[in-house]
């Protein structure tokens, strides 16, 4: 199949001519053979994965990854998806998906899954399938690389793939679940899609061969069709295996010819699967969807000829090019809304060349305000015919070119630590891409990069969407105010008839926040010897605190915490907390907006990212190792010298009010909101405030708020990763260490950290403007916050229990839900706050049901304690994501942030496994008879408001 979508990752897309692969000891029962689609591409591929193939015609691709240090993720990928399915398949391919779960020769129905628990994977993290249009994938993730773990998951993967029985009361069982997945995803979004497509895409497998399926098909198909399905597509020759991690290549070889050589398929070519073919001169057309519900938005197509593009040296050049286009353009249409009172909410373009292999889409999206098409409609189409007439500049062009070459160069540095998720992906996903190396694209990049000049992008641009004449046009709006497809088509007819003029030059600008005064100096060098965390004090009270780990090569992430946070706004002021997270980062710097502070750090990894939490001002992120400095500056620009301009504070309220409108769109949306509405009171700290009380809200009253939290409150920062300390704390000296005097001590919030739930325990009915099928269902227990670590841990792996035992009855013996989720939050902030929370969906016709199986659920786990299989399931992916915890950076910025100011965080780091593992089922039990009382929760039922007139 060709692309079906513009943005194809640079790692597939940027290798060189196809290399031999090292010599390695031969496998009876397996050839190697060249990498995917090698021979259609003059690129190269990345020598270390081995490619094969097993005489049955089952391919299989091998790569040896060491991060994380135990974790091997295998996917199994079938050349099959619902594209292939006839009028009356429709939605089988994702049924026989979920078959898979449900008994094969060798594992009884209701095994496997209980199977991989015990293996210790659990159900949706760790363990998962998807159906495309043309791809059925398998995807295991495995905590180690335990010789005994992996031919378990492979001997699984081939029941999968051949073994799968299809008994009647299995398929009649499992019948409910998929149908509840459809009713989940049957929202006005899918409608609008589904629309779109209708309009833009007519008569190919987007717009007739949705994997979702059709409700007929999915309610009376039998088992037997269902069987004969799976028989004619899952066969070894459409089949893919890829296995990564730190494994033997050759012995993985060795255990696929064991697991799947004996696998025989029909013998039959099957051929591809294409039903992508349009009329590249149809006459432009439009359509209007209109829902109270949806948002407004444009889509904007023409579908021309093109040719069959294979991962080429010549497309690599175009698709560069375009990427540049789209990203120049975007920063245009970005300072147009800035600059301008405009009802634009967003644009982006729609390019794809080798579209379906014959055909190009070219085109653009835009959303808006409600009613607002008329305007954004020859906004976005002059905008876009602007670059096709008078191009891009040098200015424009060399701020890509800076991104591109840091983003080349950054990939090699990090490729040996990259995490094997990112290389399975890209092995399991594969069209018709070859996967390439960092070192290769970085060479590649530097023979592409002169052939990306304003000129040569400029042309590419124009080539494309110069052709841009015979649109189709489909809007989405909730009212149409007598608009007709006609109106559209005359709109852009209109716009295209009015002069553009060229667009505005801009100047390149220097990074000037590079001196804070005289660098602090340190008064206090400690280590905590046995978690290799050193901790610095400077004389103006700044704290450090820094890691060196070689986990993610040149690689630091970065933590700064200034004290206060939500804690510190008073209840009524929660609005200026919220206009601080959507516009503080908007408004820029003293010395730069917005758009100039992005095109000064273009080629950096340096980020403004700074938002409110509960009880600190602050943020996180990664930068390579060459970019501390400017990230530091960065950081303390923004605490010293924001630039608090008011366009941020019209961009953060534009949108408020369609967010508002839409609050109970979707069941999910409106169970959200209620509940924290019911359960606080409406506690100002815990609900969304009156939306007129956020659009008041302005940088005037927030500086107010603020006083001298940012100047003077006490501020910690953490540092993890490839780095080399010195240089790191004489980084922090020059900048932080150089601010004035700091509080040494936190605030005191203790009024501020008192909460309370209200007492109005009980059923509460919300309402929703969804569909009328969909429910929303949730029941909560208060129980405390997180001072008791034993304790979180407990109610965490109740939840865990629960999980599962409510995925069985739900989802697999009910069959009246497609999942069911637990949680247990207890608060690290607010003093004896905690929830404990079981929710689901379903059809409302299924509440008493649904609500019935919960309750037998809680009185069984109520009763006694759990049986040791249960518990074990339950516990096992827990224990087993303990090989890898200590040897992943995010892990350790956690800890690293507060290593000063919370030491008792290190003392729960330091007990974390040994303690999880002394928890018993009976300790469970015990907790769960403590918090799950049944007259001390709150339930709530979200329904549509066409069933019920009265709420809450």
């Amino acid at each position: 199949m060709g692309k079906s979508s513009f943005g194809i990752a640079f790692a597939l897309i940027f290798a060189l001519p196809v290399s031999v692969q090292a010599k390695s000891p031969e496998v009876a029962g397996v050839t190697r053979t060249a990498p995917w689609n090698s021979e259609t591409s003059d690129l190269e591929a990345d020598p270390r994965i081995i490619y094969g193939v097993l005489p049955n015609g089952l391919r299989y691709a091998i790569r040896r990854n060491e991060r994380p240090q135990n974790q091997v993720l295998i996917r199994m990928t079938l050349d099959f998806g619902s594209a292939a399915e006839a009028d009356d398949e429709q939605g089988l391919a994702h049924f026989i998906e979920h078959m898979a779960f449900n008994g094969s020769t060798n594992v009884p129905e209701g095994e496997m899954v209980r199977m991989l628990e015990r293996l210790g994977l659990s159900f949706g993290a760790d363990t998962n399938a998807s159906t495309g249009y043309t791809r059925t994938q398998y995807k295991l993730d495995l905590p180690k690389a335990d010789p005994a773990l992996i031919r378990q998951s492979l001997f699984l993967m081939r029941e999968t793939a051949s073994e799968i029985l299809f008994s009647a009361d299995a398929v009649d069982r499992e019948r409910g679940v998929v149908i509840a997945e459809m009713r989940d995803r049957e929202n006005f979004n899918f409608q609008r899609n589904r629309a779109a497509n209708n309009l833009l895409y007519p008569g190919s497998f987007y717009a007739t061969r949705y994997p979702i399926g059709k409700l007929d098909v999915l309610q009376n198909t039998g088992a037997e069709k269902m069987k004969a399905l799976y028989r004619h597509w899952y066969v070894p020759d459409r089949t893919k295996i890829v296995i990564v991690g730190p494994v033997d290549p050759v012995e993985m070889e060795r255990e696929l010819v064991r697991q799947f050589g004996s696998w025989q398929g029909s013998g039959k070519a099957l051929g591809e699967i294409d039903r992508c073919s349009f009329d590249n001169e149809r006459p432009a057309g439009a359509d209007i969807f209109v829902h109270p519900e949806t948002s407004e938005a444009l889509n904007i197509e023409q579908i021309i000829a093109d040719q069959k593009r294979p991962d080429t040296f010549n497309r690599a050049i175009l698709d560069l090019r375009m990427r540049i286009a789209g990203s120049i353009l975007s920063d245009r249409i970005n300072r147009k809304q800035r600059k301008e009172d405009i009802p634009l909410l967003g644009t982006g373009l729609a390019f794809a060349a080798g579209f379906c292999d014959q055909h190009a889409r070219v085109g653009l999206s835009v959303s808006g305000k409600d009613g607002s098409w008329k305007t954004v409609l020859p906004i976005a189409e002059q905008l876009v015919r602007q670059a096709v007439e008078y191009g891009f500049n040098d200015q424009e062009i060399a701020e890509q070119l800076r991104h591109f070459d840091a983003a080349f160069a950054n990939a090699v540095a990090s490729e040996a630590t990259t995490g094997s998720g990112t290389f399975a992906a890209e092995l399991s996903n594969l069209d018709d891409d070859i996967v390439t190396a960092a070192d290769y694209r970085l060479r590649l990049w530097k023979q592409l990069r002169p052939f990306m000049t304003a000129d040569q992008v400029s042309r590419e641009f124009a080539k494309w969407y110069s052709q841009l004449e015979r649109p189709q046009i489909f809007l989405s709006t909730r009212d149409a105010g007598g608009a007709k497809a006609t109106d559209l088509l005359r709109a852009f007819e209109q716009s295209r008839a009015t002069a553009v003029s060229p667009p505005a030059t801009r100047v390149d600008v220097e990074w000037s926040y590079t001196d804070f005064g005289i660098p602090g100096s340190v008064v206090e060098d400690k280590r905590i010897d046995d978690l290799g965390i050193r901790t610095v004090r400077f004389a103006n009270g700044v704290m450090l605190n820094l890691k060196r780990t070689d986990f993610e090569k040149d690689r630091i992430r970065w933590s700064m915490r200034i004290d206060g946070g939500r804690l510190s706004f008073a209840p009524d002021q929660q609005s200026l907390a919220m206009l601080m997270d959507g516009a503080y980062v908007g408004g820029g710097l003293g010395k730069y907006d917005i758009d100039d502070l992005r095109s000064v750090l273009s080629g950096s990894t340096a980020t403004a990212a700074f938002s409110t939490a509960t009880d600190y001002f602050g943020g996180q992120g990664s930068i390579v190792g060459k970019d501390l400095d400017k990230q530091l500056q960065l950081l303390a620009a923004l605490i010293t010298d924001p630039g608090y301009r008011d366009e941020a504070v019209r961009l953060f309220k534009k949108p408020l009010p369609e967010f508002y409108r839409r609050l109970d769109a979707t069941p999910g949306a409106a169970l959200s909101f209620g509940q924290a509405r019911v359960m606080t009171d409406n506690d100002p700290r815990f609900v969304l405030p009156p939306l007129e009380k956020l659009e008041a809200a302005d940088f005037a009253g927030l500086k107010l708020a603020l006083g001298d939290k940012l100047g003077a409150g006490q501020i910690e920062i953490g540092l993890v990763g490839d780095l080399d300390e010195q240089a790191a704390i004489e980084a922090v000296a020059r900048t932080f260490g150089a601010l004035p005097q700091r509080r040494s001590n936190r605030e005191d919030y203790t009024a501020a950290r008192a909460s309370r739930f209200a007492e109005a325990y009980g059923v509460h009915t919300l309402l929703h403007r969804g569909e009328a099928n969909q429910l929303a269902w949730r029941r909560v227990w208060p129980t405390t916050d997180d001072g008791d670590f034993r304790l979180e841990q407990t109610l965490s792996l109740l939840a865990d229990i629960l999980q599962i035992r409510l995925l069985d009855e739900l989802r697999e013996n009910l069959g009246a839900t497609y999942g069911a989720s637990t949680s247990s939050d207890m608060s690290d902030v607010y003093k004896g706050r905690g929830m404990f929370s079981i929710s689901t969906n379903g059809d409302v016709k299924d509440l008493e049901k649904i609500e019935s199986s919960v309750d037998a659920v809680i009185d069984e786990i109520l009763s006694t304690p759990v049986s040791h299989d249960l518990f074990e399931r339950a516990r096992k992916p827990t224990l087993e994501k303990f090989a890898d915890w200590r040897k992943r950076n995010p892990t350790w910025i956690g800890i690293v942030d507060e290593a000063q100011t919370a030491p008792d965080r290190l003392q729960r780091f330091r007990e974390n496994e040994s303690q999880f593992r002394t928890i018993t089922s009976t300790d469970v039990w015990e907790v769960a008879k403590r918090y799950l009382v049944k007259d001390r929760s709150y339930t709530f039922r979200v329904i549509p408001k066409a069933a019920d007139s009265t709420g809450d």
